[in-house]
């Protein structure tokens, strides 16, 4: 053999086994990585498809669907691609909805919720069904009316599947915070006339006790006082846990502050301020529901024992 051929083989030789132990050191120290296209077996497959049939977690869904087309099943997989969207949407809701909590807890006051719900929404593309429950929950962020007309345009048979929602008690707000309280009460009204159309029916003795509680809160927004005290003397009657009791008190409480009883309302509320509930000096200061009472001089003298 000749020289240069000699030479040429060592180098190779050399290059090879430098390029073994290269790789040997990249295969010791490199983390584990999954196998692309590994197989999961078919029961388990299977059985994440069975898991996520009753799910509401966005992950057990999506986990769901992708067993799901894996096996095939493309029918089953749309259906919990579906579900998985709902939960996601769900998330989001709850994820704006906190951010408003946040401010509204802090102090930050009406400005203060609106800033955070317009961070919110910059950062979650939310649909005008999807607002108007945020307002539902938060009245306060109707004040200068920049979702009214959106929200007095939804209705069930809408071009937009986003805008479809008949949204009595989100367009009642609407109305009620720009003082049309003519037009409010009547949707209140078909509201209640809706409910006892379909009147609802918990399993869970709590749920039904809060429930109660809002159906009589209703009946006063919607002038029918009468009907309002007997239903929540009903809804007081009924049974309910040591957990839920702050929850459903604080019910009582704004459907006696929308009844104008003052007194009754302080007598509800003024034992959940000082304990860990929704109840606060400063969303008794900033809630839409509490406007009704919120100016009376014992209601102030409550909220001062507790500045």
């Amino acid at each position: 053999m000749c020289a240069t051929c000699f030479s040429l083989l060592l180098i190779r030789s050399r290059i090879m086994r430098y390029g073994l132990v290269l790789a040997a050191a990249v295969v010791l120290v490199a983390p584990p990585v999954a196998l692309v296209g590994a197989q999961t077996p078919g029961p388990d497959l299977m059985a994440r498809v069975q898991a996520a049939r009753n799910a509401t977690s966005f992950e057990t869904l999506m986990s769901g669907a992708s067993a799901a087309r894996r096996l095939g099943d493309f029918e089953v997989a749309a259906q919990l691609l579906e579900q998985a969207t709902t939960a996601l949407e769900a998330s989001e809701g709850q994820w704006v909805r906190e951010q408003v909590f946040q401010a509204l807890a802090s102090g930050a006051g009406v400005n203060g919720m609106q800033r955070a719900f317009r961070k919110a929404r910059a950062r979650v593309r939310l649909s005008a069904v999807q607002v108007a429950a945020v307002t539902n929950t938060f009245p306060a962020l109707l004040h200068g009316g920049e979702f009214d007309e959106m929200i007095l345009d939804l209705s069930l048979d809408h071009p937009d599947p986003g805008h479809r929602c008949s949204c009595l008690a989100e367009k009642a707000w609407v109305h009620r915070v720009a003082d049309r309280l003519h037009e409010s009460r009547i949707l209140w009204g078909q509201l209640v006339a809706a409910w006892d159309r379909n009147p609802l029916s918990f399993d869970d003795p709590d749920a039904q006790a809060n429930w109660q509680g809002q159906y009589a809160r209703n009946l006063a927004r919607a002038g029918r006082m009468a009907d309002a005290r007997a239903e929540l003397e009903k809804a007081m009657s009924m049974p309910v846990s040591d957990e839920a009791r702050p929850g459903v008190q604080r019910r009582w409480a704004q459907t006696y502050a929308e009844l104008g009883d003052v007194d009754r309302a302080i007598g509800l509320l003024e034992p959940l301020i000082t304990s860990s509930t929704l109840v606060t000096v400063n969303s008794l200061s900033t809630r839409y529901t509490w406007n009704t009472v919120r100016d009376h001089i014992l209601f102030q003298e409550m909220l001062a024992r507790h500045r």
